[in-house]
């Protein structure tokens, strides 16, 4: 499988069976675990590597996006935690081999910074439970993971006024998990957290460009088995439009470009302006002399833009 405009070849290993009545067979197409393996993670069932395999076969562009979408999130994850103490991430999904904005958070904010961890797959929320919340509270960070299903936006609202300061400005990041929500379920959840957070706030967001074919697959996958899941393919203008209208202003494109290659995923920050809360009052934390002072949303510096 090429990459457009390049000379490489990257594939992704071949589905594969057990030589048993393997139990993993029986399990449905999981968005975490399939996207762990198109990130060339380790934590994927046969049933995920298939469906895997089928998206990129649809969309030959998927393997360079992929490869792409790892800069585009460290640099997205960066901008977010040097600005806010206080983050949300939004789909967290599996632990991967990477700093956790957690870590960053407390190397940034040391005792203010706070991480919560959001999603709803079962999986998923045992491995960041183990991996990042048990570790950190051990050492005394603040770290929550809260097992939440985004397409009920009321309930997340809710659930973060009770483990976070929502009077002042918070960061929230959703890396490659809008990509799983329904049009008006993103409108809802973008329009709930507009009226939730403080004016001022921040979402770092990274979702794949186009793919209409790997989401086309693994939409049809998902349904055969009767798992409740999809995947929607968006294009930047589209997925900005959403957000604005909702009073997510300043939208920042950052999307890395690696020389000769295709297009590459959809990375951008925006900012919660004030007239999405017209009546409500700005508050901006003190901090104390120890800590870094709360700074607008920028992004990182990257080889190229949107």
């Amino acid at each position: 499988m090429s990459t457009p405009g390049t000379g490489k070849t990257m594939t992704w290993g071949a589905a594969r069976s057990g030589t048993l009545l393997d139990r993993e067979e029986w399990a449905l197409t999981n968005a975490a675990r399939t996207f762990d393996y198109l990130d060339y993670g380790k934590d994927s069932w046969s049933q995920d590597r298939h469906t895997a395999v089928k998206m990129a076969e649809a969309s030959p562009g998927l393997a360079g996006q992929m490869l792409v979408h790892r800069k585009a999130r460290e640099c997205v994850v960066d901008a977010v935690c040097r600005s806010f103490s206080q983050v949300i991430d939004l789909g967290c999904g599996l632990p991967a081999m990477r700093r956790a904005p957690h870590e960053r958070g407390r190397a940034l904010w040391g005792s203010r910074a706070r991480t919560i961890y959001v999603d709803h797959d079962l999986a998923a929320l045992a491995a960041v439970r183990a991996w990042w919340e048990h570790p950190a509270q051990v050492r005394g960070y603040n770290v929550r993971v809260l097992d939440l299903d985004l397409r009920f936006p009321e309930n997340l609202a809710s659930a973060l006024g009770e483990h976070l300061d929502l009077s002042v400005p918070v960061g929230v990041l959703s890396t490659l998990t809008l990509d799983h929500l329904q049009d008006e379920e993103l409108a809802g959840l973008v329009e709930a957290l507009a009226a939730r957070l403080a004016p001022g706030s921040g979402w770092g967001i990274t979702h794949l460009s186009g793919m209409t074919g790997a989401a086309e697959v693994y939409t049809e996958q998902a349904q055969e088995q009767g798992a409740d899941t999809r995947l929607v393919a968006r294009e930047a203008d589209g997925l900005r439009k959403v957000f604005e209208a909702a009073g997510w202003s300043r939208w920042r494109g950052l999307s890395p470009r690696e020389p000769g290659g295709g297009e590459p995923p959809i990375a951008a920050l925006t900012t919660l302006d004030a007239s999405a809360q017209p009546d409500r009052p700005v508050r901006v934390a003190q901090p104390e002399r120890s800590d870094r002072t709360v700074l607008p949303v920028r992004p990182a510096p990257s080889t190229g833009a949107d």
